[in-house]
């Protein structure tokens, strides 16, 4: 049976509920998403998934599937339960950090080639791999190593920051500022901290909660 794929109000509401498989349900998800126009990349996806429980793995699969195409696993809905948030808002967490009405919250490592956008704040409960990328108009909590590419303000915010248990990055750019670490260069740091712009350069601080 195919899916029903619909976008309401900012967000992508897709239907698996007629699939009998798991198998069934990625293949029609992925056959559905490879439809799409690449402006919708950042757009959260809410998936209905009739009366099935998926297992821990299965939601991480979807959330991969997701992942690959440019978008974000908002929830799940079936007869037992509304939803399953992965999506919030919360008041700033850092200190000096701007406030912005939208959160994603994605708890999930990110592997390399994966690219997550966020219209607000991005938290990420896990680490930032090499080749991965991250950008969010707002501001950027790793809770984790980062290791990869972070854009924070990405629509010029200057106030935004980006930071992580452990900052090791490609390269951090905030508004339309860069900084890369020199080649060969080893951080050994194990303290949380956190990237900003100040007089205009990007510099690096002991992390302030």
């Amino acid at each position: 049976m195919s899916t029903t794929l619909r976008k309401a109000n900012g967000e992508l509401w897709v239907d698996l509920s007629g699939e009998k498989t798991f198998s069934a349900m990625k293949e029609s998800l992925v056959k559905q998403l490879n439809s799409l126009d690449d402006y919708l990349l950042g757009t959260l996806v809410s998936i209905d998934v009739g009366s099935k429980q998926l297992t821990e793995k299965q939601v991480r699969e979807i959330e991969d599937i997701l992942l690959d195409h440019g978008l974000h696993l908002k929830g799940f809905m079936n007869s037992k339960s509304n939803s399953r948030d992965t999506a919030n808002s919360d008041k700033p967490v850092l200190e000096g950090m701007p406030e912005y009405a939208e959160t994603l919250l994605l708890c999930r490592h990110l592997r390399s080639g994966q690219k997550v956008y966020s219209n607000g704040n991005l938290v990420i409960l896990g680490d930032i791999n090499p080749g991965a990328e991250v950008v969010a108009r707002g501001n950027i909590l790793v809770m984790g190593s980062l290791r990869g590419i972070a854009h924070a303000g990405a629509g010029g915010d200057t106030s935004a920051v980006v930071a992580a248990y452990r900052l090791n990055p490609t390269q951090i750019r905030i508004a339309n500022h860069i900084t890369r670490p020199p080649d060969g260069e080893v951080v050994t740091n194990s303290d949380p901290e956190v990237a900003r712009i100040r007089d205009g350069k990007v510099i690096i601080e002991k992390l302030k909660i």
